[in-house]
């Protein structure tokens, strides 16, 4: 069985943990499992295992009984682990999922196919009106920290996810604060800006030159949000 290729992330001794030292995104992607007796594969999503596999003498183990499996046998023999791990970007994890599913590698009762949502009306009338704001590099429309569609110049799987991470910091600081729940984010910096916006099912990126006009471009956005709404 082969899983799609992912993006190397380096050998991990918990491929489980956050992916970032201050815990902000989970690790979602493939992990290549390396025992001295056998090897495996695990699809996390999230920091959770939705699917499995592991092969050894004593035959081929899938699903929950794979991991059961591992953990028990490390456990035994104190059976070294290792972990490669390969970040998968939205398209990549989805072919993982339907492979998964054909092979029955899911964990029983954790079958996350992810969908991508249905937007109502159209995303290319939405992506020109927000990049076509003056001052505007790069607009992303993501879901879950994959991008679904964007334009401009930027590495959208990185601008996604960590467009992802901060607007979750966000929600939680105005939970805390009791705000309720934020209609926009903004970074700002001596060379770019940053805006994050709810959009529905999904979320709305935009990086901006640092001198453009925030008021207009937020203005558009609301506009957009409000729309979205009426359409609800």
């Amino acid at each position: 069985m082969s899983l799609p290729e992912g993006t190397y992330a380096g050998v991990s001794a918990d491929p489980l943990r956050e992916d970032h030292p201050d815990g902000a995104r989970p690790f979602t992607g493939k992990v290549e499992v390396l025992t001295d007796e056998g090897k495996g594969l695990l699809v996390v999503v999230k920091g959770q295992v939705t699917a499995a596999c592991y092969q050894d003498r004593e035959g081929v183990h899938r699903g929950r009984a794979a991991v059961t499996y591992l953990l028990n046998r490390s456990r035994e023999i104190d059976l070294p682990v290792r972990y490669a791990q390969y970040h998968y970007s939205y398209d990549e994890l989805q072919e993982a999922n339907e492979i998964c599913r054909e092979e029955g590698l899911f964990l029983k009762g954790e079958d996350r196919r992810i969908v991508e949502p249905v937007v109502s009306g159209p995303d290319d009338t939405l992506l020109k009106r927000l990049s076509g704001q003056p001052g505007v590099r790069a607009v992303s429309i993501f879901f879950e920290g994959f991008p679904v569609q964007s334009a401009g110049d930027g590495d959208f799987e990185q601008v996604a996810a960590m467009a992802e991470d901060f607007l979750r910091a966000g929600r939680k600081v105005a939970e805390n604060l009791r705000m309720g729940v934020p209609d926009q984010i903004i970074l700002e910096s001596d060379q770019k800006k940053c805006i994050i916006a709810p959009y529905g099912d999904l979320s709305i990126c935009l990086l901006t030159d640092a001198d453009a006009n925030l008021g207009l471009i937020r203005l558009a956005m609301r506009s957009i949000q409000r729309e979205m709404k009426e359409r609800g």
